[in-house]
């Protein structure tokens, strides 16, 4: 009797455990940060991972100026430009409305040259290979200077949480005048411009 009462407490210990260790939270590491790699997963439309909580870069800031390698390698100062505002977009190959608004971007540039320059920076860090980045580039016969984030630095600086992020920045003091999260039309650029200029 007492072999039967020990074999059906075993048996209850073993379900507890199985259900402990299977269905619950307890054990984990909770200090461990959630890390979701997206890099050339493109179920992720115009997603960028970075913590929620941090502080974003918002009109009537500062832009933090700096110097980034464009497609050349070729060392570049993103606020040494003559037009009166900078239009800068981040953007990855991997980000489907960002590649969807580059045409924009560059019609942009084009029916502004004198007052507005583009300069996309390139989120190289999530990206496969930058060979991937200047293929795109090429292919799509973009004129606008295209910058590359290869250790995410300006990407922090931005406080970027979702791609595409484009910033209108005022040249003359570095401020920024508008935020804009997400992907935007030719028109919208526009209609940005136009009120930043009135």
């Amino acid at each position: 009797m007492w072999k039967r009462g020990l074999s059906v407490s075993v048996v209850l210990i073993l379900v507890v455990i199985l259900l402990v260790t299977n269905f619950t939270n307890i054990g984990d590491k909770s200090s461990e940060p959630n890390i979701i790699d997206v890099t050339e997963d493109t179920s992720v439309d115009g997603v960028g991972i970075t913590a929620p909580n941090v502080k974003q870069l918002q009109a009537g800031d500062q832009a933090p100026n700096f110097r980034l390698p464009d497609l050349s390698g070729t060392e570049v100062e993103a606020f040494d430009v003559e037009q009166d505002y900078i239009l800068l977009n981040f953007w990855a190959t991997w980000c489907t409305p960002c590649l969807e608004e580059m045409p924009d971007l560059q019609t942009f540039e084009n029916e502004n040259k004198d007052t507005v320059k583009v300069i996309a920076v390139n989120t190289t860090n999530t990206e496969s290979s930058i060979d991937k980045v200047k293929k795109f580039v090429d292919e799509g016969n973009f004129q606008f200077t295209v910058l590359l984030d290869e250790d995410d630095t300006v990407y922090e600086h931005y406080s970027i949480i979702g791609m595409p992020t484009s910033f209108m920045i005022r040249t003359s003091d570095q401020k920024v005048i508008k935020r804009i999260n997400g992907a935007m039309s030719l028109e919208q650029m526009q209609d940005h411009l136009n009120e930043v200029q009135s």
